[in-house]
């Protein structure tokens, strides 16, 4: 009788037999037999039309930014910053004469710091206190900015002071240019496949790659010390609302 190992040694060249008379065969019938392939995901760019869009809408502002500043300085913190706060008070009351509300009226920053004097070979002395404070203030009357920032500045008011023209709500602005800046990347497309030979198909991506509201009309003055000078004029012009697109299309 065969003992275990035996057994396992004879299955064991019985199936190597086995194999090897698969792989004749296989070598045998190659030419005959067809062959199925199994490819992964290609990592390639997908086949289409990749252009970019541009487009620009000019469009009048509706709010003016004023953002006002003082400025005081004084030998202890507490009179600096009772100063600045007159200063303050008197700017709120001009800019709730203007019709500004509360609403549009924001802090824009606070800060009181230490004023040092500096000798050779001695530490910092300090000499006195400075305060900064800023209001942002939103008004909707853009042709009369230059009336108010002068309102807000004169006569002990803000001791200095910017503005910048912006749109209180560019979305449908923007929603116009994005569409244009499509437009224009199917334009180009079109062209592209003119030249090639074949058809724009369907969309298969777009991309916003900027999209940005100016430029800015910006107006700074400091009035620290200045007198009362003529009407600000401040001329209101368009904004431009700029939209890049990218866009992929199918090859139809």
């Amino acid at each position: 009788m065969l003992s275990n190992f035996q057994r396992a040694v004879i299955a064991t060249l019985g199936f190597g037999a086995l194999l090897i008379a698969i792989a004749v065969a296989a070598k045998g019938g190659a030419a005959a037999s067809p062959s199925v392939v199994v490819q992964g995901n290609s990592s390639g760019p997908v086949p289409g039309i990749l252009t970019t869009g541009d487009a620009t809408v000019k469009i009048r502002p509706n709010l003016a930014i004023i953002t006002v500043g003082v400025t005081t300085q004084a030998a202890t913190a507490a009179d600096a910053q009772s100063q600045a706060a007159d200063r303050v008070a008197r700017i709120l009351d001009r800019a709730k004469a203007l019709g500004i509300a509360d609403k549009d009226t924001k802090s824009g920053g606070y800060s009181i710091q230490p004023q040092y004097a500096y000798a050779q070979g001695a530490a910092p002395r300090i000499t006195g206190y400075q305060a900064t404070q800023q209001i942002v203030l939103s008004y909707r009357k853009v042709d009369e900015a230059g009336k108010a920032l002068d309102t807000l500045v004169q006569n002990d008011g803000a001791t200095n002071a910017s503005l910048q023209f912006s749109l209180e709500d560019p979305k449908a602005a923007q929603a116009e240019a994005r569409a244009k800046a499509i437009a224009d990347a199917r334009a180009k497309a079109q062209a592209m496949a003119d030249a090639a030979g074949v058809k724009v198909g369907s969309v298969l991506s777009v991309s916003d790659q900027s999209s940005s509201v100016g430029p800015y009309q910006a107006y700074d003055r400091s009035t620290a010390g200045a007198p009362a000078a003529a009407q600000t004029q401040i001329p209101v012009s368009d904004l431009d609302i700029v939209i890049h697109v990218t866009v992929q299309f199918s090859i139809g």
